[in-house]
């Protein structure tokens, strides 16, 4: 039964919930040859791989540094039979190309990345995201500032947060304020690994030899509810390391730096969002998931028990609560 605590927000809804639903198990298809491939507004190849009829709605699914399309192999076990699931690996990740310059990895860039695979997935490039760690940074940025030739239906996101609406959350908890400043100290593990991944040399060898790999299986090991799909995550970070420039391009530039123009014609408004928080999560304090999501319009926010890699962990309860909400969405549609 479900306990569940609502207060307003500045333009959201905050729920804390904690489900005793009996978890579905899914059966994930692993598959290392792609799909399809689309290529880059920049000229990069990207591997996509697909589930279920074309026909219905579409979700694309949008994963994070450093895992691949694969953390969310069992969530797209599930979602198949309902809905056109696409997963794709983001570059530097997976079968994807991997540019070598640190500035073909800003957050603007990855956005169009989705939108890319959005056009080419979709009619008329509608679908709903579904998104973790720094896809959900990609994905916000997107709805935020919209491109021609996509719809974005809603967007729900796991371990993660807009880099504008978190920037206000930083500047917002500078007030004097005792519980505003306690949840920004928070945030001093993020600050540090985060920084830590921008060492040149030092931070890319030490993913080369496994040491990345290593704190991963720790913190899933001491975090985590549930386990991991057989097969997935061995040495993980190391071979995926390419991603490590999205730190660079993004971390101080994204809080303190002016934001490229997106040319468009498409009007900003709001998405629809879904922000799910797991309530363990060690890489991306709660206070700084949620409290960046009260800015947003059209919001609701979950809290649940979990850590950082739900979607490969929890894939059941992350299916069961992107269902009701795409549902309800499509109700809105119709």
């Amino acid at each position: 039964m479900a306990n569940t605590e609502r207060t307003s927000g500045n333009g959201g809804t905050r729920d804390a919930t904690e489900s005793s639903a009996e978890p579905r198990r899914p059966q994930p298809t692993q598959r290392t040859e792609p799909d399809k491939w689309v290529i880059t507004s920049d000229g990069f190849r990207l591997a996509l791989y697909t589930r279920g009829d074309p026909a219905k709605p579409t979700v694309v699914c949008v994963h994070g540094f450093p895992d691949d399309h694969g953390v969310w192999d069992p969530v797209a076990a599930l979602l198949q039979e309902q809905y056109h699931v696409v997963l794709f690996d983001m570059r530097g990740a997976g079968r994807s190309d991997r540019p070598k310059q640190v500035a073909e990895y800003t957050i603007s860039q990855l956005a169009n990345d989705i939108a890319t695979v959005a056009r080419t997935v979709a009619d008329n490039g509608r679908v709903h995201l579904l998104a973790h760690n720094w896809g959900g940074a990609a994905a916000w940025d997107l709805a935020l500032n919209p491109v021609d030739g996509i719809e974005l239906l809603s967007l729900t996101t796991i371990g993660s947060a807009s880099a504008e609406y978190y920037s206000a959350w930083v500047r917002d908890q500078l007030r004097f304020n005792w519980h505003h400043l306690r949840d920004l100290f928070s945030t001093w593990s993020i600050n540090t690994y985060m920084t830590f991944f921008q060492v040149p040399v030092i931070a890319p060898a030490l993913f080369r030899v496994g040491v990345a790999d290593a704190a991963m299986l720790f913190a899933k090991w001491k975090f985590e509810k549930g386990s991991e799909p057989a097969g997935y995550g061995r040495r993980l970070a190391s071979r995926n390391r390419d991603g490590l420039r999205i730190y660079s391009a993004n971390i101080y530039s994204l809080l303190f730096g002016a934001k490229p123009p997106r040319n468009t014609s498409e009007p900003r408004k709001p998405v629809p969002s879904l922000v799910i928080v797991p309530e363990n999560d060690k890489l991306f304090p709660p206070p700084a998931q949620a409290g960046a999501a009260e800015w947003a319009i059209d919001c609701r926010i979950r809290f649940v028990d979990g850590g950082h890699w739900l979607p490969s962990h929890q894939p059941d309860l992350v299916a069961q609560m992107a269902t009701e909400f795409i549902e309800e969405i499509e109700e809105r549609q119709n």
